[in-house]
């Protein structure tokens, strides 16, 4: 029965959730601040080449 107990813990992981719910939460951030950043940096990049140019 312990095995099987086990086995359980292992495919629902629904009671111990400190580390996925951090990695989750890194997860999520990750994709609403890498697309941001992105946005950010090629705007920054897109105004000084047109200051450079203007």
């Amino acid at each position: 029965m312990k095995h099987d107990d086990e086995a359980h813990k292992y495919y629902y992981p629904v009671e111990g959730r400190g580390d996925g719910a951090i990695g989750g939460a890194a997860a999520l951030i990750a994709i609403i601040l890498v697309p941001a950043g992105i946005y950010v940096g090629w705007n920054t990049v897109a105004s000084w080449i047109s200051a450079l140019f203007s």
